[in-house]
């Protein structure tokens, strides 16, 4: 038998097929998740003996670590802002960049939005995080992706959120004349040729890759982003760190207004948001 500090410390530092060190949290939380333990008991209980059922498990979890699938996969969750979210392979892993995002999005909001529209919301993390902050706006999100809406709207009902549903759309396909307060987005955005898709190939590359240098999807959006923002809204991107020009300038030519950008915990610019019109 195996102590539990022991599996860790025999399984730790080990590197994947991408050269990443396996990490001791790594492997908590995949003990965590096995046991329905928490980090605390683990520590004080790391004497505890595994199991042959469970040691079987954690080595079918450690060969797909070693492979580079991504913990959130293997274990089906992530926790983004103060949420438990449930990812799959039909939904990128949310970030903690991306908090990033929501905190603009409060600063830009001090007063309560009347409606909320997040494009792409794989498993609906911004959208979920945005309808708990602003309790009191309707907060749509809306994926291209069938499974992706079914995992977000799993979320939303594992959350007890309300405030907010989740369409099938093509950006604005299913959202017709309708008007926001605030359009938020992280599209795909990296290019087919990028050297860093290796690390990603596990997550969906519809929500990863795009054309035009990984610029087309906020084109797209920016070409009707105006016509769907009420007259004070915002429109709030998240982008690769080296797109910060290339961004604002096409957020300039579709008629955007007071754009600036913010950067993220790294120091990289990261998030971009401009206004339709001035206060």
């Amino acid at each position: 038998m195996t102590s539990i500090k022991h599996w860790i410390a025999e399984h730790s530092n080990q590197p994947n097929q991408l050269d990443q060190a396996i990490t001791a949290s790594d492997l908590r939380f995949l003990l965590s998740h096995l046991l329905q333990r928490d980090s605390a008991w683990l520590y004080t209980h790391s004497d505890e003996e595994l199991n042959g059922a469970d040691l079987k498990q954690l080595s079918q979890w450690f060969e797909q670590l070693k492979q580079g699938y991504p913990l959130a996969y293997i274990t089906g969750k992530q926790a983004f802002w103060d949420l438990e979210l449930t990812v799959n392979e039909h939904t990128l892993i949310p970030r903690p960049d991306t908090e990033i995002l929501i905190e603009v999005c409060i600063e830009l909001l001090p007063q309560q939005p009347r409606n909320i529209l997040d494009l792409g919301t794989g498993s609906g993390a911004i959208a979920l995080a945005l309808a708990k902050v602003f309790k009191q706006a309707e907060v749509i999100g809306v994926d291209v992706s069938k499974q992706a809406i079914e995992t977000a709207k799993l979320n939303a009902k594992n959350c007890a959120i309300e405030n907010v549903i989740f369409k099938t759309s093509d950006w604005f396909s299913a959202i017709k004349e309708q008007t926001f307060d605030l359009i938020v987005s992280n599209p795909p955005y990296i290019a087919a040729d990028d050297e860093h898709l290796v690390a990603l190939q596990h997550e969906p590359s519809t929500a990863l890759i795009a054309n035009d240098a990984g610029l087309a999807d906020y084109k797209a959006i920016c070409a009707k982003a105006l016509s769907h923002m009420n007259p004070s809204g915002f429109l709030v991107f998240e982008h690769g760190w080296q797109q910060k020009q290339a961004v604002s300038e096409i957020m300039s030519q579709s008629g955007l207004i007071q754009i600036k950008t913010v950067k993220d915990l790294a120091g990289h610019d990261r998030i971009t948001h401009g206004k339709k019109s001035p206060d």
